[in-house]
């Protein structure tokens, strides 16, 4: 209890050194970020070359009314690591509004709703909850019989891991419109990525030949920021977004750097 309770208070610190006086300025067609107490940080978001931005909240952040937002910006290829996501904590309802208004100039809005199939909710319980059971038994049985004494764990693990992997597979969706595309994803922390379908570079699709008869596929939109993945969903109705999305890239003379 001391060891989770210094590394709680560590993290309290860090927490306040980094983001102290965060300040978020509207500055021209652009937003202003400073913060930071022994080493001031200060940035400069553009909306061009904003690419994905993430809204990220958990149950107690969501009674609080407060969120965070993650944004990626535009980087060349050896570039994309932590150093391009810009993070703004402790954002309420309304201020996310005008941070978005600028941004993107509008408010996204969740289109069609695409949910993963249920072979992805199976395939998660196979390999978190029945391959690392099975792997116990099998080594208590073959290896090391004294194990078996910590065998009262497994009831805890299966209800605590099966918790997470169904809420996970639950908060797991895609929804598109015209003009945005929305990932929502995460067991507690459940995020939400927002993509401008202006700012799209391409698309990768795969489809396994035994998936064909359930029509059900997968992707991955690119971005000059990150990539954004979506599983197992209908792969009608994302290939024909797909084929919008691509004339529209192909006759966009948008500038996403």
């Amino acid at each position: 209890m001391v060891m989770i309770g210094l590394i709680l208070v560590i993290n309290l610190v860090r927490v306040v050194f980094k983001y102290y006086n965060y300040q978020v300025i509207k500055h021209n067609d652009s937003l202003f970020l400073s913060f930071g107490l022994l080493n001031t940080k200060s940035t400069i978001v553009k909306p061009e070359k904003v690419q994905i931005v993430t809204v990220s909240r958990n149950f107690f952040q969501k009674k609080m009314d407060i969120l965070e937002i993650k944004i990626k910006q535009a980087t060349s290829g050896d570039r994309q690591n932590n150093k391009s996501i810009i993070e703004i904590p402790g954002c309420d309802e309304d201020e996310k509004t005008a941070i978005f208004k600028l941004l993107f100039h509008a408010m996204p809005e969740k289109g069609i709703q695409l949910k993963p199939n249920y072979r992805k909710l199976v395939f998660s319980i196979f390999l978190f909850i029945l391959i690392p059971i099975g792997l116990f038994f099998v080594f208590a049985n073959f290896v090391d019989q004294s194990v078996m004494e910590y065998a009262f764990i497994v009831p805890i693990y299966v209800v605590f891991i099966g918790l997470i992997v169904c809420f996970w597979y639950l908060n797991n969706r895609l929804y598109i419109s015209d003009d945005f595309i929305i990932k929502q994803s995460g067991a507690w922390d459940i995020d939400n990525a927002i993509i401008d379908t202006k700012k799209i570079q391409g698309v990768t699709t795969s489809q396994l030949f035994w998936h064909k008869k359930a029509d059900i596929g997968s992707i991955i939109i690119h971005t000059a920021g990150g990539d954004l993945a979506f599983q197992l969903g209908n792969y009608t109705i994302l290939k024909q977004h797909i084929n919008y999305w691509l004339y529209n890239i192909e006759r966009s003379e948008s500038n996403w750097m």
